[in-house]
């Protein structure tokens, strides 16, 4: 849209769009989301004009429109400038309260036929320009996770895939890991060989992680293949079908711990996470890492049943998509989207890799001018 006129009024600034709509700006948000250099540092672009530590003054001098009609201009009473441009006041002609948005675009798939083309590229398609990190982005933002195929099995390949996406999480496992099933490094099922339930990590931690990356090194084992589920596809048939269960599960803060030798890690969090929307952020589920909690008799009886549904849609078989690790192929996956679990395996497996910041993830989205 273009800038056609604008006009004064006491506690505002109307600019009439070319599309025939009109914008209210208060003089206050004007002065405080001024883009000239002396209040908008160029590079950083973070905030330095002041209008808090004092009652702020709306006397307006003069207001004007440049001749390209992409800049408006504020002189102030009080002999200060600013300018704004048609950009940022077109970006925020309508009035929305900030929140956080889903990630799109995404495909949710209710089994895994429904997943038509597969997510795979090889280590060298992602690792030899940014088109290659592109797809490696996209695949995960529709399908929630991406197979890295012919990565030499090794953990310096796999550090250095992980390293391109962006800085790797540190955690109580550390940063980058090599591990086994036979040796019980954490008191974590994960170190064992025993069957894992679909979850998501990270249920004890205020942040979880946002993504999860697995490489198999070393297989000689029978079993053990992992299984993924898609949680917003279980949250939009709850929210469709079950909807009291799923309002259960958007109220309810389920609280989650971690207890180890010098460690006891402790938070809450619901089922799903929501904006003011009632679009679903997160999923967060980890029936293993559960604490301890007793809500009033009928709400415990509503929690119950609600977090039932959701356990027996995330064991459907035909729900999960089921895939056997083995070396030289790299797995990361959404961990605020999908559940993952792995059956039982018999024999020796070893594995390395590592998590990334959910904040990471998005940022490297909007930079690739992806989403949100």
């Amino acid at each position: 849209m273009r800038i056609e006129s604008i006009n004064t009024t006491h506690n505002s600034l109307k600019v009439q769009w070319s599309n025939g709509t009109t914008s209210d700006y208060l003089w206050h948000w004007l002065k405080d989301h001024s883009e000239s250099p002396d209040d908008l540092h160029p590079n950083s672009l973070q905030r330095q004009v002041d209008t808090l530590s004092s009652p702020f003054n709306n006397s307006v001098d003069n207001v004007s429109l440049d001749d390209t009609g992409e800049q408006i201009h504020i002189k102030w009473n009080d002999q200060g400038q600013s300018s704004l441009s048609s950009a940022l006041l077109e970006s925020m002609a309508l009035p929305t309260r900030p929140q956080p948005q889903p990630i799109e675009p995404i495909e949710i798939w209710h089994r895994s036929s429904d997943i038509q083309n597969l997510p795979e590229m090889t280590y060298d398609s992602l690792m030899s320009d940014n088109s290659g990190v592109k797809t490696w982005l996209s695949h995960i933002q529709r399908t929630g996770f991406v197979l890295l195929h012919d990565s030499p099995a090794t953990p310096e390949a796999t550090q250095a895939m992980m390293e391109k996406i962006a800085y790797i999480r540190n955690s109580i496992f550390g940063t980058f890991s090599v591990w086994d099933n036979k040796t019980a490094n954490h008191e974590d099922t994960a170190y064992t060989s025993l069957e894992i339930e679909p979850h998501t990590d990270g249920t004890y931690v205020h942040d979880a992680p946002g993504l999860q990356t697995l490489h198999c090194l070393q297989r000689e084992a029978i079993g053990g293949h992992n299984q993924f589920i898609d949680g917003l596809a279980i949250a939009n048939e709850m929210q469709q079908k079950q909807p009291q269960a799923f309002e259960t599960l958007c109220n309810v803060q389920v609280p989650g711990r971690y207890i180890g030798e010098d460690i006891h890690l402790q938070t809450h969090r619901p089922v799903f996470r929501t904006n003011s929307d009632g679009e679903v952020l997160q999923v967060s589920f980890n029936n293993h890492d559960r604490a301890p909690f007793r809500l009033p008799d009928n709400e415990m009886e509503r929690f119950y049943r609600a977090y039932g549904i959701f356990y027996r849609l995330a064991h459907q078989q035909q729900r999960q998509f089921q895939y056997c690790l083995n070396p030289g192929t790299i797995l990361t996956f959404d961990n605020w989207r999908l559940l993952h679990g792995r059956a039982s395996l018999t024999g020796y497996r070893q594995l390395c890799g590592g998590y990334h910041n959910r904040e990471d993830f998005e940022s490297l989205a909007r930079t690739n001018r992806l989403t949100l």
